[in-house]
């Protein structure tokens, strides 16, 4: 696959989301993951003798942040190599984005590893349709709900679920390598 440097309009050749190919894995965890935000979704935690609470609030940071992805792209490859649903975004042989998850058959429910798009291919509904085909898939899986995680501070992609139709469902503070907070979504099919 040819990474996305000044090749002349791929826009203008048609969009396609098809399964990966082995040879796709590689270029799919070079993506950059990586995104900019102006919110955080910041926790508040209170524990006491009778009660434990915890809220989060949307929270404007004082300038934009430059977040890189939690994970290095060997260890994006290990799990793609190792889910078996793997969706790709291309214009021609140029790969701009992947979609990755897993049925979780126990309990009916279809697990999103990983959605990522090329930077310059965002918000024109790459995303969406590569989440489509991921539905798609967990639905042909015999699965009843799709469930996401995503970073506390990774406000586009939390927007992104929420107007897709996700709702909030819980958290962990100690789930990524970097300390990040997960935050967990899940949407009915």
């Amino acid at each position: 696959m040819k990474e996305w440097t000044s090749a002349p309009q791929p826009e203008k050749l048609p969009l396609v989301i098809r399964a990966a190919e082995p040879d796709d894995l590689p270029a799919c965890s070079y993506l950059d993951a990586g995104y900019h935000t102006d919110y955080v979704w910041q926790m508040q935690f209170q524990e006491g003798e009778r009660a434990v609470q915890s809220a989060f609030q949307r929270v404007r940071l004082p300038r934009t942040m430059a977040v890189a992805y939690p994970y290095p792209p060997d260890a994006v490859l290990a799990m793609l190599e190792a889910t078996p649903r793997v969706f790709v975004a291309c214009y021609g042989d140029l790969l701009i984005g992947c979609g990755a998850g897993q049925a979780e058959r126990w309990s009916h429910a279809f697990t999103l590893h990983t959605l990522i798009v090329h930077p310059r291919a965002r918000r024109r509904g790459v995303g969406r349709l590569l989440l489509d085909a991921l539905k798609e898939a967990a639905v042909q899986d015999g699965c009843r709900r799709l469930n996401v995680t995503v970073q506390s501070k990774n406000y586009p992609a939390i927007q992104f679920a929420r107007k897709e139709g996700f709702a909030f469902c819980g958290y962990n503070d100690r789930f990524y390598p970097n300390g990040d907070i997960a935050l967990f979504f899940s949407l009915g099919l």
